[in-house]
């Protein structure tokens, strides 16, 4: 069937189809009031996991740059 169809009309249809099912989803998300899960995040404590994972990004960052700067030196010294 989708042989038959010109490019136009399959883009059409797609963004038909696209916002038939965004309009249906939000739809039914915006009807309900959801869990509340604040009893259970109030007594959990991320500054220890963020301090890792900070650890670690200031490690990777640090790696980084320093391949970056190997490449760096290794340029300058072809070209000489």
């Amino acid at each position: 069937m989708l042989n038959k169809l010109s490019n136009k009309s399959k883009v059409i249809l797609a963004s038909v189809l696209m916002a038939a099912s965004s309009l249906s989803f939000a739809e039914g998300t915006a009807t309900g009031t959801g869990v509340d899960l604040t009893p259970l995040t109030n007594s959990i404590d991320f500054s220890t996991v963020l301090v890792a994972i900070m650890a670690v990004a200031a490690s990777l960052v640090t790696l980084y740059a320093g391949v970056a700067g190997v490449r760096w030196v290794l340029r300058t010294v072809k070209s000489a």
